[in-house]
């Protein structure tokens, strides 16, 4: 396999460092004499080590580990000058320079011990990916680099028949390096999948579920604070009432009767005092609260809303995150890593402090220039020559509204239900027809968390009645017009 890479990618340049485990490193290549972009997998993980050039897409983290950080810093613009394997060991050096300084990536395949090394120049260390023991001291940044002592003799077996082994092909002498390399990846991705490829979507959803808790609490902490200034809301009545009856009023005094004018049967309520205040006191009190409570309750409603409309954006990014974890056989795309992106925004930001201005909005330019427009978006032709949109993901949902819809398009989506967003657009010179209505609400419910109940809500909607919330994130709209609510069967969509 060194061999094969030491043919194949010296000359090219490496553009891009990701690491998407604490095991597995990937190199972005270009140039070189090669048509388009080289991706080489570098993984020191014990069950699957190895190294090879790869054509499938993984999943990043949201933000680069520190050693991913490192080697970005370091590797990135630099040009490959070689790639050269330690005689009788398990050792690849990646040889590269940039600005006229030669750096060196040394891939360790020792089993358990396994690790990546950067250094400067021929022998300082730059970096370790991870460290033997704190008393070890052959890994530590600044020092000589030293390879590792030999672990023992090595099992009887040639280079071919452990190739076949792997690989599953008989003859791997005859193999070229083309048919080498792809055959090597055909078994290393399955493998990957099965121990590391849905650690992130795990480790994002357990974070999405405890910010869920979170905004749970903070709604039932926000509905308690209502309900007790609701029951100021009153007291400016109370103090009217007790401003008249004020001369009569002696200190310390805890309550006093009074006639209700406020109600027309003019019934006796007792008004509560506190008897540590003068009569002039307990009148501005009653005031007070009702003037906090009307300011506090436009306050906790405004709150309870965005409480809400997060909780439901956190709903579909669960839901998501679902479907995502169901399909294990489809390839990593651009859709699904911006997904990991906004669940880390989501879960991870403070729960009062919103991201600055600034870079929401930078951020939206930025999707904007690079997603387009039938990204995260399926479609399907409908019964009557209509076209339906079916949004994959937040992407999907966000550029069915902005960038696929007119505004006498209908918008369809499961009530209450967490989903896709369905988009149907009618054929040219026709009006909507009821059956491509239908057909469109089905889809919707199909593709929502209500897909095996046997009757589902779907609510329906012109375009020209959404809107988007201040600072929504990608896939939130409102409803602010009228629509109205399909009862559909998703369970007998296939028959």
């Amino acid at each position: 396999m060194a061999a094969a890479l030491g043919k194949r990618l010296p000359g090219t340049f490496i553009t891009k460092v990701h690491q998407m485990t604490p095991y597995h490193l990937l190199l972005r290549l270009r140039g070189g004499g090669h048509s388009g972009e080289l991706r080489l997998m570098i993984s020191v993980a014990p069950m699957e080590p190895g190294l090879h050039v790869t054509s499938r897409r993984y999943l990043n983290p949201p933000r680069p580990l520190r050693f991913c950080a490192y080697l970005r810093h370091h590797l990135q613009g630099a040009r490959i000058t070689a790639i050269e394997k330690i005689d009788d060991d398990r050792i690849v050096i990646i040889k590269a320079t940039r600005r006229d300084e030669e750096k060196q990536l040394i891939i360790e395949l020792t089993g358990k011990r396994s690790n990546a090394i950067l250094c400067q120049g021929t022998n300082m260390q730059i970096g370790a990916r991870l460290f033997e023991s704190p008393a070890d001291q052959r890994l530590k940044p600044g020092t000589e680099y030293r390879q590792p002592e030999a672990a023992g003799t090595v099992a009887a077996k040639n280079s071919y028949s452990l190739l076949t082994e792997i690989i599953g092909q008989e003859q791997v002498a005859a193999l070229s390096d083309e048919e080498l390399l792809q055959r090597y990846d055909d078994w290393f991705f399955p493998c990957y999948q099965n121990h590391y490829g849905s650690r992130e979507i795990k480790r994002l959803g357990k974070t999405l579920r405890q910010h869920r808790r979170r905004l749970q609490k903070r709604r039932k902490r926000l509905i308690e604070e209502s309900n007790e200034k609701e029951s100021h809301i009153n007291d400016s009545h109370l103090g009217d009432l007790l401003k008249g009856v004020l001369p009569q009023v002696k200190r310390g005094a805890k309550s006093i009767k009074v006639t209700n004018y406020w109600s027309p049967a003019l019934e006796e309520v007792e008004i509560i005092l506190n008897p540590a205040l003068g009569p002039l006191t307990n009148l501005e009190k009653f005031y007070k609260n009702a003037k906090r409570a009307k300011r506090g309750l436009k306050l906790i409603e405004k709150r309870l809303t965005e409480t809400r409309r997060e909780e439901d954006y956190t709903e579909e990014l669960l839901f998501q995150f679902k479907e995502l974890k169901n399909n294990r056989e489809q390839k990593a795309s651009d859709e699904e890593q911006e997904l990991l992106e906004l669940a880390s925004d989501l879960a991870e930001r403070k729960s009062r402090h919103q991201a600055p201005e600034k870079s929401r909005k930078r951020k939206e330019r930025g999707l904007k220039t690079d997603n387009p427009r039938h990204q995260g978006v399926e479609r399907k032709t409908g019964v009557d020559g209509g076209i339906i949109y079916i949004g994959r993901n937040a992407l999907g949902n966000e550029n069915i509204y902005r960038r696929l819809s007119a505004p006498d398009d209908l918008w369809f989506h499961t009530r209450n239900r967490p989903g896709a967003h369905i988009l149907l657009k009618p054929a040219p010179g026709s009006i909507n027809s009821e059956k491509e209505q239908l057909q469109a609400a089905v889809l919707a419910a199909t593709n929502s968390r209500a897909k095996d109940e046997s009757q589902v809500e779907v609510t329906m909607i012109q375009v020209k009645h959404l809107r988007k919330p201040k600072g929504g994130r990608p896939g939130q709209v409102l409803l602010a017009g009228p629509q109205q609510t399909l009862t559909v069967n998703p369970t007998l969509a296939g028959e």
